[in-house]
């Protein structure tokens, strides 16, 4: 077990050592230690590095997702609503925001909305039969909606 860990612990710093080529080191940084601190519960200090990274960097779109899940998770809706545009003004073919997009109206209560982006990423995702959640929340505004 201690083998384990350490081979992880090893192969994590390894995996965070790696540079991006099309980032600036400092946004790199910021945007590694913002997802550090989300995963461990740390979502105001994430939201304080995703907001760094993008400051560093306004392209990098990967910044402004964690930056909108992260103020989901304080219940920022609106700010979550406005990193999760930014993505699409940046990349808008990435099709994996549209599910984040629809939690995000779904919390604003902007549920047809929210149905556009979900129907949308089912569409536009590779496999899209495996995500149960998706079609589950379809289901519900549209039931909801009778």
């Amino acid at each position: 077990m201690k083998k384990q860990l350490l081979i992880f612990s090893c192969m994590l710093v390894l995996a965070l050592s790696v540079k991006l080529p099309s980032y600036s080191e400092n946004a790199e940084e910021y945007y590694y230690k913002a997802n550090l601190s989300l995963t461990s519960g740390q979502v105001t200090e994430a939201v304080k590095y995703y907001k760094k990274a993008t400051e560093k960097d306004e392209n990098f779109f990967e910044a402004y997702l964690g930056l909108s899940i992260a103020y989901r998770e304080t219940g920022d809706y609106e700010k979550a609503h406005q990193a999760i545009l930014k993505v699409l003004e940046i990349k808008p073919g990435y099709y994996q925001v549209y599910y984040n997009l629809g939690l995000i109206l779904e919390k604003q209560q902007k549920y047809d909305e929210a149905l556009k982006a979900y129907e949308k990423f089912l569409e536009k995702v590779p496999g899209a039969s495996r995500f149960t959640d998706t079609k589950r929340r379809i289901s519900n505004i549209k039931r909801n909606k009778l």
